[in-house]
C-alpha cells in the first residue's frame, strides 16, 4: 500500500475547495508563524475553515492539538484532512472517490 505525501493530499484538497467556489490559503511554517497554525484556511460567503493536513499514518502534534481545541472553543471549524473525502461536507459536489 502506497501512502500518498502530505504534499499532493494538501493540493487535491486546495484544488477541490477552490473549484467550489472557497478561497484557499496555504499556511506555510516560518518566523512569526504561530506553533501549531494549521495548513490551510478557506473562506466562503462569511464561513472560515482552518484544516490541517496529514497522511493517513501522519498525528497531530501537541500545538495542532492546542490550536484545534482553541479554534473549537471560540466557535470556528476546524478539519483534520487525510483527503478530499475529509473537506466534502464543504464541497458542492458529492465526491465519487
Amino acid at each position: 500500500m502506497t501512502v500518498q505525501k502530505e504534499t499532493y493530499i494538501r493540493r487535491s484538497i486546495s484544488e477541490a475547495l477552490r473549484r467550489a467556489g472557497w478561497d484557499v490559503t496555504y499556511h506555510l511554517q516560518g518566523v512569526g508563524c504561530r506553533k501549531g497554525f494549521p495548513d490551510l484556511t478557506a473562506m466562503k460567503e462569511g464561513q472560515t475553515v482552518y484544516i490541517e493536513v496529514k497522511t493517513e499514518t501522519g498525528r497531530q502534534s501537541d500545538y495542532q492539538k492546542e490550536f484545534e481545541r482553541t479554534c473549537i472553543a471560540h466557535g470556528c471549524k476546524y478539519i483534520l484532512a487525510r483527503s478530499v473525502k475529509d473537506v466534502a461536507e464543504l464541497l458542492n459536489y458529492k465526491v465519487l472517490f
